[in-house]
């Protein structure tokens, strides 16, 4: 019985004496509300290239489902006019950047370093490259082609002419979903509610 009682919590009593329990039992008070859409989105553009900092869930999840809606549209678009697939792809890697900016800001938030984010860049990095390198000798073949299934022959026979960039683009591509899974869990974890080594908490004050 005894033991029970001592492996309880102290209970956070602001009228109390001035002994406080350890912060680990602290109440989360004064949480910020959510962040909007637009706002999230405005946040994430502004710090481009802003590795530093933290960033809170609804700031960095907003701006992923933003990504997500972007290059959609251009999956539509460039399945009506294929040569804006090579403007689609352009965008998504410049917007990868903010995301990535953005992802290592969140796992700052958690008390995590950035350098799982640059791991999880440079698989990325491999696996385009390794796309770009098997694309690049059909792409003027890609962009003036509009039938879908020719499209898909092309994309096919540029990977059975390049059988390395091929291995290290599925290589690639398997590390960066292995990656993505790691960082996914660590993303989806709430804020450090006290300040950490990457600054004060954006959500609770």
């Amino acid at each position: 019985m005894e033991q029970n009682q001592q492996s309880q919590p102290p209970v956070f009593n602001p009228q109390g004496p001035a002994q406080q329990p350890d912060p680990q039992f602290q109440p989360r008070v004064n949480a910020r509300p959510m962040l909007e859409p637009v706002q999230a989105v405005k946040i994430c553009l502004k710090k481009f290239f802003d590795f530093t900092g933290r960033a809170r869930r609804s700031e960095y999840w907003w701006f992923v489902l933003f990504v997500m809606i972007v290059s959609m549209v251009f999956n539509f678009i460039g399945a009506i006019f294929p040569m804006v697939n090579i403007l689609g792809l352009i965008v998504s890697l410049v917007l990868t950047i903010a995301q990535l900016a953005a992802l290592t800001r969140r796992l700052h938030d958690t008390g995590r370093s950035g350098w799982w984010v640059l791991v999880y860049g440079l698989f990325m990095l491999v696996t385009y490259g390794a796309l770009a390198a098997i694309l690049a000798p059909v792409a003027s073949e890609l962009m003036a082609e509009g039938d879908q299934m020719a499209l898909v022959e092309l994309m096919a026979n540029a990977v059975m002419d390049s059988p390395v960039a091929a291995a290290v683009m599925i290589c690639g591509a398997l590390a960066t979903a292995f990656m993505a899974i790691i960082t996914l869990i660590f993303a989806v974890k709430d804020s450090q509610w006290t300040e950490n080594k990457y600054g004060p908490s954006p959500k609770y004050q």
